[in-house]
């Protein structure tokens, strides 16, 4: 027997085949484990992302803004006749909140639905001294129809509500005084002064009601209001000149029943422009 290294006839040597490596594990299954770890990868991405939208959703859901336009919505009566009771919030929120050191602003839409119709509440609000002020609460009707939440005399509750709001106080006015509230504009060679804070000539000041929808916005704070007294002390015009926009009405109102001591000038009485405030505080 001749040995394979050796010489065949004819001068030529035959070389033994050269040993096969066994295959690693990547080499015997590489045709699935490659589209299987391909998937693996896709399906981390898209966890990642659902899982940072649903992070700001939930952080933006649970803003002290967010909860306010929404209870806002909930507690307003046109809202509830026209989408139904209980109204509810969805998750795909648009917008943003920004805060910063300076204070912060909000502009963002919340999808709403009720068993009647759905809705998407517009909500805009800065806070300049960490306190949000809502400049826009607006909704939008399925169908077309746009109601302002921040109109003005929306927010009183019916008669027998169990809406907890404060009542006014007895300031000993009759009806027919009330009935008599407004009167015709001074003429034009009547002297009117201005008196700066009236709140020290105050005679009968009611106690603004809270309103509910201001509650539910968590709206407090000191309110403004600009009024002319006229020679017997009552209250002739009343405008807010400043505080927050859910608050002003019900300081308006409750000016225009107050009372003031007249404004004497030589021993005559005049008619007065002032300021007189009320601070609304939550319970």
């Amino acid at each position: 027997m001749l040995n394979p290294n050796q010489a065949q006839p004819g001068g030529s040597f035959q070389q033994p085949p050269p040993a096969q490596q066994p295959k690693g594990c990547l080499g015997r299954n590489w045709k699935w484990m490659l589209p299987v770890g391909c998937l693996g990868l896709i399906l981390g991405v898209v966890a990642l992302v659902v899982g940072i939208f649903f992070f700001a959703m939930s952080a933006m859901k649970s803003s002290e803004v967010y909860q306010g336009g929404l209870k806002a919505a909930q507690a307003h009566p046109a809202a509830n006749e026209r989408l139904g009771e209980p109204i509810k919030d969805g998750w795909f929120v648009k917008g943003n909140i920004n805060l910063n050191a300076a204070g912060g602003n909000a502009n963002f839409e919340i999808p709403l639905s009720g068993p009647k119709k759905t809705g998407t509440l517009f909500v805009r609000a800065v806070s300049p001294d960490g306190t949000w002020m809502y400049e826009r609460l607006d909704l939008a009707v399925e169908g077309g129809e746009t109601i302002s939440l921040l109109d003005r005399n929306v927010v009183q509750p019916p008669p027998g509500s169990s809406v907890d709001v404060e009542e006014d106080a007895d300031d000993g006015v009759t009806e027919e005084e009330e009935a008599d509230e407004v009167a015709s504009p001074p003429p034009p060679d009547a002297q009117t002064l201005s008196g700066g804070e009236l709140d020290d000539k105050v005679t009968a000041n009611p106690v603004p009601a809270y309103p509910p929808l201001a509650k539910a916005a968590r709206a407090s704070g000191l309110v403004k209001v600009k009024v002319t007294v006229d020679e017997t002390g009552r209250v002739i015009s009343a405008e807010a000149v400043s505080g927050h926009p859910l608050l002003r009405e019900a300081a308006v109102a409750a000016a225009r029943q107050a009372r003031f001591s007249p404004t004497l000038v030589d021993g005559k009485p005049v008619k007065v422009d002032g300021v007189v405030s009320y601070n609304f505080v939550l319970q």
